[in-house]
């Protein structure tokens, strides 16, 4: 800054400064994480509302919704200076994710500043592809909102909305040739007509709610599908989703998430045996559930599928740890056999599954082409009968699995080709063991058995104590993790933090 001054006044001569010297490239992918980033603050989404007498007045969640429409946080950058604001208010494609909820159209007053807001923010993003969210609540969208959208429907590449929004839908049929993501959420109203796939010719990715599920399924386009989420509540929902599986294409990936309600009786036994060549297979339970039962289930649905061509299988408890998952051990291992993805299977993920050692020894023994495995100790946070050691932490990560993993030098080991491992533990290991695995397995032999590589084997360790068993690593040991990286070309990655998900101490 330069400072010229005159009898009558004083200009101040603000020269650029270094970081505006920085291409324009680099702010717009500032910018577009400054945007992405953007979390309103909890209290905002949560405050009561108000009462009816100042329901004019905008509350905290729709202050937060019109800041989120209007990418509030590009237009704080675009205040700066003139070359921000031309860099941020013209870059199209930082316009082009539209989340719209119906907090938004609470009082007409407030209608009509999201619409004409809308209008101008559909404006800004021009040609470049759309990604739009439609949440429900308490208003209802207004026609002239689904309106808007259906004029750049042509632009639509993700859309998420109440499944009755089919309807809608009818009126744009051949206007959607971009749109690869369909997430239909479940409704209040009735879910609209299913004859509307035909206009979707770029579809890959649909996700679909139980109110769906139950409707005639061969309108689909199953066979142009890569990804198919389905989200269940009952045993009867979830035979037809899963009855979808052998309709999709080669290598798709599916998940599953099953809500558990109530407990029922008899339902799971009657989902049908079939099979699918599907690469990924996810499932997930959620709600709050009794451990024995989500053991009847997911043993159900096992015996139930074949998956030849399985390369990834992932399990997850949405209310870990109150409601931990039991390992279906014998299913499991029944699956592989019928499948024989022993050759095929390349990443087991199972965090939150609570298994005995035995158990975890046997399935990888039956894995010999597991790349990725991803598992954690656990401690006993509910009731199981009939399980040994009830209120015992069962702890898997120890000094025993690492070396039965370590490459030796007859290249025995456990899960020969393994190349990344996650562990969630109460770190009850010695660190030497850990170092002795690491060394192994970027040795020149642990790369046996598979097509000379130039640059050599890569391996990655990323631990995450959980609450409360917080240590650290032997500072002698993270000295050689780090020459590790530099004499492997940093082949060799390692990763130590705290676990995300909250423990029950």
């Amino acid at each position: 800054m330069a400072q010229h001054e005159s009898t009558s006044t004083t200009t101040v001569v603000v020269f650029p400064s270094g970081i505006n010297q920085l291409p324009a490239e680099l702010f717009v992918e500032i910018f577009a994480f400054c945007w992405r980033s953007f979390t309103p603050r909890f209290d905002d989404i949560y405050a009561p509302s108000r009462s009816k007498e100042h329901q004019d007045n905008p509350t905290p969640a729709y202050k937060t919704e019109i800041a989120r429409l209007a990418h509030a946080p590009l237009l704080t950058v675009a205040q700066v200076c003139a070359k921000w604001r031309s860099i941020a208010i013209g870059t199209s494609f930082l316009w082009c994710d539209i989340e719209l909820d119906t907090v938004l159209w609470d009082t007409p007053n407030h209608c009509a500043t999201a619409v004409a807001l809308l209008e101008s923010i559909l404006i800004r993003g021009g040609k470049f592809p759309l990604h739009v969210s439609l949440t429900e609540g308490e208003h209802p969208f207004p026609l002239l909102v689904f309106t808007l959208l259906a004029a750049h429907s042509q632009r639509w590449e993700t859309f998420s909305c109440p499944s009755y929004f089919l309807d809608a839908f009818s009126g744009i049929q051949g206007k959607l040739p971009r749109l690869r993501e369909l997430l239909l959420d479940p409704g209040e109203e009735e879910m609209g007509s299913l004859d509307v796939w035909s206009s979707m010719p770029s579809l890959t990715s649909l996700a679909l709610h139980e109110d769906i599920l139950t409707y005639d399924m061969h309108a689909l386009p199953l066979k142009q599908l890569r990804q198919l989420e389905c989200t269940t509540v009952d045993g009867y929902e979830t035979r037809h989703a899963l009855s979808l599986m052998p309709l999709l294409p080669t290598a798709a990936e599916v998940r599953l998430r099953i809500h558990l309600f109530d407990k029922t009786d008899g339902e799971w036994s009657e989902i049908d045996f079939l099979t699918s060549d599907i690469s990924m297979f996810y499932l997930e339970l959620a709600e709050d559930f009794d451990a024995d039962y989500s053991l009847e289930i997911l043993e159900c649905i096992l015996h139930r599928v074949t998956l030849p061509l399985l390369t990834r299988f992932e399990l997850e408890s949405s209310n870990y740890p109150h409601c931990p998952l039991l390992w279906p051990h014998r299913a499991f291992l029944a699956l592989s056999a019928r499948s024989s993805f022993g050759s095929t299977l390349q990443t087991l993920e199972i965090y939150e599954v609570h298994m005995t050692e035995q158990q975890l020894l046997q399935c990888l023994l039956d894995l010999p082409s597991l790349k990725r495995l991803a598992i954690s100790d656990h401690q006993r946070v509910a009731p199981m009968p009939g399980r040994a050691g009830e209120g015992v932490n069962e702890v898997l990560i120890t000094n025993a699995l690492f070396l039965k993993l370590a490459r030796t030098a007859d290249s025995s080991c456990l899960v020969p080709r393994l190349s990344s491992l996650g562990c969630q533990t109460l770190m009850r290991f010695d660190d030497h063991a850990l170092l002795t695995l690491a060394v192994s397995r970027l040795s020149a032999s642990s790369d046996a058995g598979q097509p000379p590589n130039a640059t050599g084997p890569q391996f990655g360790i990323e631990l995450s104590w959980l609450p409360g068993h917080e240590r650290k690593i032997d500072e002698d040991i993270l000295a050689r993790f780090r020459a590790l990286k530099i004499s492997s070309n940093r082949r060799f990655t390692f990763r130590i933090s705290a676990a995300e998900d909250e423990w029950v101490n």
